[in-house]
């Protein structure tokens, strides 16, 4: 009875978009229509997903198989299932992984508290001031998004070398938080801060708060969504990051999970894929626990405004 309503309802609706057209072609339409709905568009959905899921799967199901096994058949499931690929890589001698993981989760974390207070006050400050200044500092942290960061990279390299800042902690972080990724929070904070109301500035001027205390204790714990859709991006950014690591940092002074994996089948004459779907499982593994404790902040942010310009 619901089906036959809606059609009734889909009928009505295309003679009223047609007044020409007869009760048999507005049946015919209709009947395109439901097949569109009801068959083609699930099957369209389904294909696109299984495009999607078809890397995931094999990124997953190669690391519990030998070499031989996926060699000879990469889609197939493991049999017998095997823990040897994350055993070796667990316990190599020189620590690799551990190393990699430890590297990368101090530059994420550093880079990440940084950008988020620097990109936030001044998303806040574009938001709340309609000065030369606001609009300038907006069309220059829109030109820093256009500009991708490797475009940067040898005048920055030449600069932290007259600096003494290559191969080091801070000449990383200090590239990442003075790229492009602080153009991309103060993008994400300005849109977000637009849709907070102005009367709780005007509040808190009345009780005497200045304008960092009325951004730090009431603006910023608003813009919570915001803050958790820039930690995502930016930190999966900044994992996944491998040439400026490489560069920057180099084999001597430490490695990042990119740089760990590729240093760890460059030393080898041929690939051992077990291991590099290992390493791989591995990598992934703090990014997506992140992001499963922020998600629902995360959608939150998506949905109210925070990647609205």
């Amino acid at each position: 009875m619901r089906l036959q309503r809606s059609d009734m309802v889909q009928n009505e609706r295309i003679k009223m978009a047609h007044p020409g057209l007869d009760s048999a072609d507005t049946s015919a339409i209709g009947g395109y229509r439901w097949i569109i709905r009801r068959l083609f568009r699930p099957f369209l959905v389904s294909l696109i997903g299984a495009v999607f899921a078809l890397p995931l799967y094999l990124a997953v199901v190669n690391v519990f198989k030998t070499q031989d096994q996926i060699l000879r058949a990469p889609i197939a499931l493991p049999d017998p299932l095997t823990f040897d690929n994350l055993i070796r890589i667990l316990t190599r001698s020189d620590q690799l992984v551990f190393r990699a993981l430890a590297t990368s989760s101090a530059i994420v974390v550093v880079s990440v508290v940084c950008l988020v207070f620097l990109s936030s006050i001044i998303g806040f400050y574009i938001s709340r001031h309609h000065t030369p200044l606001a609009r300038a500092l907006q069309v220059l942290f829109l030109l820093g998004m256009i500009v991708p960061p490797q475009v940067t990279l040898i005048p920055v390299v030449r600069l932290f070398r007259f600096l003494g800042l290559m191969g080091t902690f801070q000449g990383i972080v200090l590239f990442f938080v003075g790229g492009g990724l602080l153009s991309f929070g103060v993008f994400v904070y300005t849109g977000f801060a637009k849709n907070i109301s102005t009367e709780l500035d005007d509040a808190a001027t009345v009780d005497g708060a200045s304008e960092f205390r009325l951004f730090w204790q009431i603006i910023f714990p608003l813009m919570r969504p915001a803050t958790a859709t820039v930690m995502i991006f930016l930190s999966l950014w900044i994992w996944n990051e491998f040439l400026i690591p490489l560069i920057i940092l180099g084999p001597i002074h430490g490695v990042t999970i990119t740089t760990g994996i590729y240093f760890a089948l460059g030393q080898a004459s041929s690939i051992d894929y077990g291991q590099m779907f290992a390493m791989m499982f591995v990598s992934s593994l703090p990014m997506l626990i992140f992001f499963f404790v922020l998600q629902r902040e995360f959608v939150t942010g998506l949905t109210s405004g925070a990647l609205k310009g």
